[in-house]
């Protein structure tokens, strides 16, 4: 089994994802994204990023909502200030960066 990231977006982005003109999508430096996408050291201190082959996006939360996977090309961090050293939600977050959508389901009327 690849290793897959799941998202939940917005109408707005899963469309321009879906049309190719989104390459990257942006998540918060939170506590709950740094779980999701860091990898910490036993001290849990940030140390780099989850390696994801595929992402799952999902158009909202309905039953049959229109889902897509996408190609990870990578998963990066992008500062404000790159003379910080120290990583905030105010000056930090995540980029995942986008490759070939590889399936799609649902999404026929977008």
């Amino acid at each position: 089994m690849k290793k897959q990231l799941y998202l939940v977006l917005k109408k707005e982005w899963f469309v321009e994802i879906l049309k190719g003109t989104k390459k990257e999508e942006f998540r918060a430096f939170t506590d709950h994204n740094i779980k999701r996408l860091g990898v910490c050291d036993a001290d849990g201190n940030f140390v780099d990023t989850q390696k994801y082959e595929t992402v799952k996006f999902q158009l909202g939360y309905s039953k049959d909502a229109p889902q897509m996977i996408v190609e990870v090309t990578d998963v990066i961090l992008e500062m404000e200030d790159l003379d910080q050293e120290i990583l905030t939600t105010e000056n930090t977050e995540f980029v995942i960066q986008l490759g070939k959508i590889l399936e799609t389901k649902n999404c026929e009327n977008l």
